[in-house]
């Protein structure tokens, strides 16, 4: 245990020095992350406002209004920010430009240091963009309840960006294959925006809608924590949704073992 916290305290002390050197390209990528979530929380407020003040699912019998709306979108924004990886989109270049092979010399997993830099990424970012946050929150006035069970999210927010992390670092291996992983990275990220609650509460979608993403990893490291946060969360169905976290990372882990050893075992160097 020493060996590895030793290991990723030097990794992030590299990758923090090294972010700091560029702090204005670092805050560009990390102000992007506000893009999408404000984008789905004009539409819904807009359409919330044409029908009345409120948006009813009769199916489910689910109610969010404009601060409702609020709420979920700005704590999505929050965590979407700690969760995301950029790692699908990375590996095929380091592939096609050779940057790969030296990392392969070494003594670690390269997975290692990425994850070093993941987290860096994220402490350096939200040291910047926590005083944004803070003036969203005042300005659109969420109707934010926390319960007992909202500190449960603090788990949940772990154990879905581990997830996200390693399921797509195995999404990143189909490179060793094929470097144009562009349209499966798209489709990925198609079912990613249904299926997390990224582009709308899964509450308001149709119920087989739901039932798919209950069970898919995508709520998993999406809106569950989310939902837990804000208190939306029927206490029965807790528990349930980390067993579906702990299962869901369980077979990420075993997806990208077997992966990495088959695309290690044929991979040839590309670039210089």
């Amino acid at each position: 245990m020493q060996y590895w916290f030793n290991l990723y305290r030097a990794n992030l002390k590299v990758s923090i020095a090294s972010m700091l050197q560029y702090r204005f390209t670092i805050l560009i990528w990390a102000v992007w992350g506000f893009v999408g979530p404000l984008i789905s929380l004009a539409v819904w407020t807009a359409v919330s406002a044409a029908r009345g003040g409120a948006i009813v699912n009769k199916a489910s019998g689910a109610s969010f209004g404009a601060r409702d709306f609020s709420a979920y979108f700005l704590v999505y924004m929050i965590f979407s920010h700690l969760m995301m990886s950029w790692d699908a989109f990375e590996f095929a270049f380091r592939i096609q430009n050779g940057q790969l092979s030296p990392a392969l010399l070494k003594p670690v997993h390269p997975i290692h240091r990425d994850a070093s830099s993941n987290i860096a990424f994220k402490l350096t970012t939200s040291a910047m963009l926590l005083p944004v946050w803070i003036l969203l929150f005042v300005l659109l006035k969420p109707n934010i309840h926390l319960t007992f069970e909202s500190i449960l999210a603090i788990p949940a927010l772990l154990l879905g960006g581990a997830l996200r992390y390693v399921l797509q670092y195995s999404l990143a291996s189909i490179a060793f294959w094929t470097t144009r992983v562009e349209a499966i990275n798209q489709l990925y990220f198609s079912l990613d925006s249904f299926l997390a609650g990224r582009i709308a509460p899964l509450a308001l979608m149709p119920l087989w809608v739901v039932g798919i993403a209950t069970y898919s990893p995508f709520r998993a490291m999406g809106s569950f924590p989310v939902e837990l946060a804000l208190g939306h969360l029927p206490a029965d169905q807790i528990l349930p949704g980390f067993a579906l976290q702990i299962v869901w990372l369980v077979v990420a882990a075993g997806l990208f073992k077997a992966l990495w050893r088959s695309g290690i075992r044929q991979y040839s160097s590309v670039g210089a």
